[in-house]
């Protein structure tokens, strides 16, 4: 995929090659939502119920995704103005350090929801017959903080180095493997809201690891300004 050249590129031309992609991705990452609960609603018997229950989580899950775009836009965005000015150094610095925040506040992250769950579940209204179903789904996703605190968060710095279109295709293909395997986990194999949460976490994990493997879409960064590890290999070996 071409990369936008911020620097000769018309700013209307630029504006919209950057918008437009974005847009389209914030669109089909709603589907990730949208298709979870039709299928959660057709599970036989207790679909209602299930739709209940995954409904009482989406506040939380908002919550947890929200500090990937917290790291993602500031990064990002400090990356972009250090690209502008010819100080890729100091860009990939500010990669390694966004890294190591979104690792570390993955696993704050993760233990602290996993403590709180039980509370939370009932703060945001779930009752004692929710319960069973909001657990099973708020476990599975807060053990997997990880991916979509990564999916989130570096998502941004593609679109910072100039790759919108790479940005959108990667939140694509995962709304498209969400489909997949929600017919396959819900609908063939009677997974229930387990699957729903399971499909959920697993699209952010794929949607991203195929990116990286390509060196043309990262840029390398620094470790504590010495040592320089090649970022596509650290996330091959993440996917």
């Amino acid at each position: 995929m071409r990369q936008n050249d911020f620097e000769n590129t018309p700013m209307l031309k630029l504006v919209m090659s950057l918008a437009i992609p974005s847009m389209i991705a914030q669109l089909v990452n709603i589907l990730y939502s949208i298709v979870d609960r039709m299928f959660v609603g057709q599970i036989e018997e207790v679909g209602n119920v299930c739709l209940a229950a995954v409904g009482i989580c989406g506040p939380i899950v908002t919550l947890l995704s929200s500090f990937g775009t917290l790291v993602g836009i500031g990064g990002s965005i400090w990356l972009s103005m250090c690209l502008g000015q010819k100080n890729e150094k100091r860009a990939s610095q500010i990669l390694y350090n966004s890294f190591v925040m979104l690792v570390v506040l993955s696993v704050c992250l993760i233990l602290g929801f996993i403590l709180l769950k039980h509370n939370l579940i009932y703060w945001f209204g779930g009752s004692d017959a929710l319960y069973p179903y909001a657990n099973t789904y708020l476990t599975i996703y807060t053990l997997g903080t990880f991916f979509a605190l990564m999916s989130i968060g570096l998502n941004y710095f593609i679109t910072g180095q100039g790759y919108a279109t790479i940005a959108m295709l990667s939140v694509c293909i995962g709304a498209i493997t969400n489909i997949i395997f929600d017919f396959i986990l819900i609908r063939t194999l009677k997974i229930g809201v387990a699957g729903a949460a399971i499909i959920y976490r697993e699209d952010e994990a794929y949607c991203k690891t195929w990116i990286f493997p390509i060196p043309d879409y990262c840029i390398r960064f620094h470790y504590f300004n010495s040592d320089e590890y090649d970022a596509s290999k650290v996330w091959w070996k993440y996917g």
